[in-house]
């Protein structure tokens, strides 16, 4: 499609949702980009489209992450009229995109290029999705419709060394981590458009349902100042442990409330709301109804104080406090379901089947070192792109027990060990290790901690995103009764691995020069 081609499809497109934005009173740009002397170039955007009930909000002045250098990252915010900032995101869309003009408020730069894109659109364009996971909106807009400006290409390392420099004011701005967690967003437009009819939805059970049904529920649409919910339809599903009844529909029509007739007491109920204006308004998959809550009390009986004595001279006394209690009964709120037992035995059922389908997160070997070095190659076979084992007594022998396991030539593999492990070693084996794998894209990576008494005490296994902690060195798991677990929160552990990593010392050798293998090897 040429270029002109794509300008007049998106205006017949915009020509036919344009009063999907008649419900916004006021735009807001937040914006994100990276600075030197011969560019800037997008780092994240966002247009929030702000009801009209909404106070106004007047634009920033630009921030900058240092005083000094050539090479920072900025920060502004723009207060638009809606057709000025819709706009500029349809500008962005067809690959014009410049620095936003916020008319009596304008700095030098203003309406300037701006390096960005190409960007893939999500959905096609003028067309919004609901989305609850908008974790870069604020609190109140995190579930609404939006449009994604995805790019294509990955920022330079030289931008994103910049932004890695300066992530904590990076963050500071934006309230959301856009270097680590969130990382897809680099270089990406959000265009934010919250619910612009209704703020929340409120319920009552009714104590006695109507006639013929089993459950009757009020649903309450709490409408924004000057807005008419007439049209608004509501649906409501109600899902059980095997499966889902047909939706229960109302819509709203010069009244805010309606009560809606269940067949059966609802168990899990997922909502829908649909304007004929703006489209899909809000969803939600289903989820759990509440209708009883058991708590247990518990009372401080003592609290005792718990001396440790000394272990020579490094280790002198020292004490601890600790509380004991005591059950004090248990207490039940609400109303239970007719079939409780049922009910529970089906759910625990249910809890029981995902478990043994489920990847396991935590092993225990004893007496089985078979096993447990088949676990750990069959780990390490499943990686993509790297793998890293930081064990203080890691070694040759150990290099071609595990290293080998790696299936797909293009994994990195990196030992992480330490003089302590390699003092036993025989003369050079860790060395010779890596020439057996001359078959691979890349050589493995040994580097070596220093010290009598190495920095890194436990043992670790890093699997692309994974890391698996181990009591056990790898080349004794499984002699002795131990674990290995699978750690639930990874980001802050790799950190520190890579710490250790850059603090430590190549192995010796011309083994590890240079890492990349060409064909000839």
């Amino acid at each position: 499609m040429s270029e002109s081609d794509l300008h007049e499809t998106v205006r017949h497109r915009a020509s036919g949702v344009v009063d999907q934005w008649a419900g916004y009173g006021q735009a807001i740009i937040h914006l994100t980009w990276f600075c030197d002397d011969k560019v800037r170039r997008l780092l994240f955007g966002m247009v929030e489209l702000r009801p009209h009930e909404m106070p106004r909000v007047a634009s920033s002045m630009e921030q900058a992450s240092r005083d000094e250098g050539k090479s920072c990252l900025r920060y502004r915010r723009f207060a638009l009229d809606v057709a000025s900032a819709v706009g500029w995101y349809e500008s962005a869309v067809l690959g014009d995109l410049r620095m936003p003009e916020a008319s009596g408020d304008s700095t030098p730069g203003d309406d300037v290029p701006l390096l960005g894109g190409p960007f893939a659109c999500e959905p096609t364009w003028p067309y919004l999705e609901a989305s609850n996971k908008l974790d870069f909106a604020p609190d109140w807009a995190r579930r609404s419709r939006a449009h994604f400006l995805y790019a294509k290409e990955c920022l330079p390392d030289s931008v994103l060394d910049v932004v890695r420099r300066d992530r904590n004011r990076l963050g500071q701005w934006l309230h959301f981590d856009l270097v680590d967690l969130y990382n897809d967003y680099l270089g990406a437009i959000c265009l934010v458009a919250p619910n612009p009819l209704f703020r929340s939805i409120e319920k009552s059970h009714l104590d006695q349902p109507n006639d013929g049904v089993a459950e009757t529920i009020a649903y309450k649409l709490v409408a924004r100042a000057g807005q008419c919910l007439d049209g608004t339809r509501l649906e409501i599903v109600n899902e059980g442990l095997r499966g889902r009844m047909a939706p229960v529909t109302a819509e709203f029509d010069g009244t805010a409330i309606q009560e809606l007739n269940f067949p059966d007491l609802v168990n899990k109920e997922g909502r829908t709301v649909t304007h004929p204006r703006y489209g899909l308004l809000q969803w939600n998959d289903p989820r759990p109804l509440i209708r009883t809550v058991q708590f247990g009390l518990s009372v401080e009986s003592r609290r005792k104080n718990v001396v440790v004595p000394p272990m020579g001279r490094k280790r002198p006394s020292y004490s601890y406090s600790v509380s004991e209690w005591q059950d004090a009964g248990v207490s039940v709120v609400g109303t239970t379901l007719d079939n409780t037992d049922v009910e529970a035995r089906n759910i625990a059922a249910e809890q029981r089947r995902a478990r043994s389908q489920r990847r396991p997160d935590q092993l225990w070997f004893h007496n089985a070192r078979e096993e447990a070095a088949l676990f750990v190659r069959e780990r390490i076979g499943q990686a993509q792109k790297s793998v890293l084992i930081a064990d203080p007594y890691f070694a040759g022998h150990e290099m071609i027990e595990f290293g080998h396991a790696i299936q797909r030539p293009g994994v990195r593999l990196r030992v992480l060990t330490s003089k302590q492990g390699l003092k036993f070693d025989p003369e050079n084996a860790a060395i010779a290790a890596i020439a057996t794998f001359r078959s691979y894209r890349t050589r493995p990576e040994i580097r070596v901690l220093s010290g009598k008494t190495p920095a890194l005490h436990d043992r670790f296994l890093v699997v692309d995103e994974d890391v698996w902690f181990s009591g056990n060195s790898l080349n004794t798991l499984g002699e002795r009764a131990g674990m290995i677990v699978r750690l639930p929160v990874s980001e802050a552990v790799v950190g520190h691995l890579e710490d250790l990593w850059s603090s430590a010392s190549p192995l010796p050798g011309p083994a590890q020069q240079p890492n990349v293998i060409d064909k000839a090897d």
